[in-house]
């Protein structure tokens, strides 16, 4: 882990508070050596696994992940990686739960960021706190209020706001290929395949850095919080406001006065 990766989870931890992990993601090029301790799901557990399990596993249980080519039990992933051609997807066929014009089936896919193929080999998602690999991208799950904690630190230095497209499918696209791409950060609603196969949980969103950013993001997280305007968790005010009782109440304490 480097300089800016430490930074950055030091300040994820000390700006955002989120429930699970903010996880690592490594996108490991041909020749790059497997973690010693990453579980690879054809391996480890006998069975192939949708990569957005793989980001449940280390966010949740601590797992450091590997996905090589034959460990994806979602093919989608494997398109985006660049493991296999996307001819197939691009005919848009599987658009038609979404759509019922074929060239906005086609359109649709062919939206989706995705690398050429045997670009990468493997990719590694592990805690950002153990990871024990330079991140091309962090992957934060947290509430709304959590992201837009991120949101404004993004924004910092900016201050043209931060972007955000979605189809409400497909998300793992964003960030094995979309963020690393673009250099930009950007956040997400979690699609119906990481809801029914991986468990994220209906009031969860995510939000995804790449790496060039880390420490433009941990910088903006601190100076905002510094501020005051905005902190997670939200301080309430209601705390400092006189108690707006039923006058029956009072009625059993002589000293009140009216």
């Amino acid at each position: 882990m480097d300089e800016q990766t430490q930074n950055l989870a030091a300040a994820l931890e000390e700006c955002c508070r989120t429930l699970t992990a903010p996880v690592a993601v490594r996108l490991a090029r041909p020749g790059e050596a497997t973690p010693q301790k990453a579980k690879v799901p054809t391996e480890k557990l006998n069975k192939r696994l949708a990569v957005c399990q793989g980001m449940t596993l280390a966010r949740t249980f601590g797992w450091t992940m590997a996905f090589r080519k034959g460990d994806h039990g979602c093919p989608l992933p494997r398109v985006f990686l660049g493991h296999i051609g996307a001819e197939r997807l691009l005919e848009g066929s599987l658009a038609e739960f979404y759509q019922d014009d074929p060239a906005c089936m086609q359109a649709m896919e062919a939206s989706y960021p995705r690398w050429p193929q045997d670009t990468y080999s493997e990719v590694w998602l592990a805690p950002l706190a153990t990871c024990g690999f330079v991140p091309d991208a962090v992957v934060v799950y947290g509430n709304p209020a959590q992201i837009l904690a991120l949101v404004q630190g993004a924004n910092y230095g900016k201050g043209t706001g931060v972007a955000s497209l979605s189809t409400g499918r497909y998300g793992c696209s964003a960030w094995l290929a979309g963020v690393v791409q673009s250099g930009e950060c950007t956040y997400l609603i979690p699609g119906p395949g990481e809801r029914i196969f991986a468990g994220t949980q209906d009031h969860e969103m995510s939000f995804a850095v790449p790496h060039p950013k880390f420490q433009p993001l941990a910088d903006g997280l601190r100076f905002v919080r510094s501020r005051g305007a905005y902190r997670y968790p939200v301080p309430n005010l209601g705390v400092l406001a006189e108690p707006q009782l039923p006058p029956k109440y009072h009625s059993i304490d002589p000293e009140r006065d009216g």
